[in-house]
């Protein structure tokens, strides 16, 4: 049933995701290439327009499918997609997997279209231009800086920065149209999305201070972890150190995300509520 939930996903949003990765595609591309004409003004409006397509690739794509969760699941079809035999969990967690597939989709799209921008600046500016010899050396020195251990650590962190945000739509949506939040309409889910920014902002400060933890460039030109007292570096103000980044908020996003896919699944078994 979980395949078959998956190609239904794929079927139903392919048109609207096309439609928004080829958009996206197509600006960057006509915008890195303006960009590399060298024409005052249009070449630095074309790079301007290319990192902008680089940076809202996956955003978009997430934002589009996050709207079509809201229509599919509380919206007009909404009856339909609940009368489907299975849990409604199984439903969500379909989902929220092809969410995720089409947002690694739309990262390999924003490595594409970083790396023509990139290319673009270079021709404007005389800058290095991207080449293997470059990404290899670029490799090399992140290997001699840092043990295998972080950088995969780094790599995931990296990749789940992306991935997250998904399920927070999906929770704000879901929560916001549970009984209690229904008469709110299209505001339940704002005032929910905005609940759990806040939950989480004020998280990660408390997991910053209960683990006070970060990284740092060591004496031997390599990353190690260090101790970091967060409520100290605060009390420093002007002299406090900015060559440490704080890891303890990771613990706190981790823990949001596993409440929010609880509370999510949840309440598609449970509490929903279509108006």
């Amino acid at each position: 049933m979980t395949t078959t939930l998956l190609t239904h996903e794929w079927l139903r949003t392919r048109g609207a995701l096309g439609t928004t990765l080829g958009v996206t595609a197509l600006v960057g591309v006509l915008g890195g290439l303006l960009g590399a004409a060298g024409w005052p003004l249009l070449s630095q409006l074309g790079l301007a327009l290319g990192m902008l397509a680089a940076v809202v690739a996956v955003p978009a794509v997430q934002l589009t499918l996050a709207a079509d969760y809201w229509r599919t699941g509380y919206g007009r079809t909404g009856y339909f997609t609940h009368a489907i035999p299975v849990r409604g969990s199984v439903i969500f967690w379909a989902k929220l997997v092809w969410a995720m597939v089409a947002s690694l989709a739309a990262l390999i799209l924003t490595a594409a279209l970083a790396l023509l921008a990139w290319w673009a600046a270079a021709r404007q500016s005389g800058l290095t231009p991207p080449s293997s010899s470059v990404l290899s050396d670029a490799w090399t020195t992140v290997t001699t800086a840092a043990p295998a251990w972080m950088i995969a650590a780094g790599v995931l962190v990296a990749l789940s920065s992306f991935l997250i945000w998904p399920v927070y739509y999906y929770f704000s949506v879901s929560v916001g149209h549970e009984r209690r939040l229904a008469s709110l309409g299209a505001g339940g889910p704002v005032v929910v999305f905005v609940l759990v920014y806040v939950a989480t902002q004020l998280l990660s400060l408390l997991a910053m201070i209960a683990l006070p933890f970060g990284i740092s460039m060591g004496t031997g030109g390599s990353l190690e972890l260090v101790r970091f007292d967060i409520i100290g570096e605060l009390a420093a103000g002007a002299a406090a150190s900015d060559d440490v980044m704080p890891v303890g908020f990771l613990a706190a996003s981790a823990v949001v995300v596993v409440f929010c896919l609880w509370r999510t699944a949840r309440s598609w078994n449970h509490r929903v509520a279509l108006v």
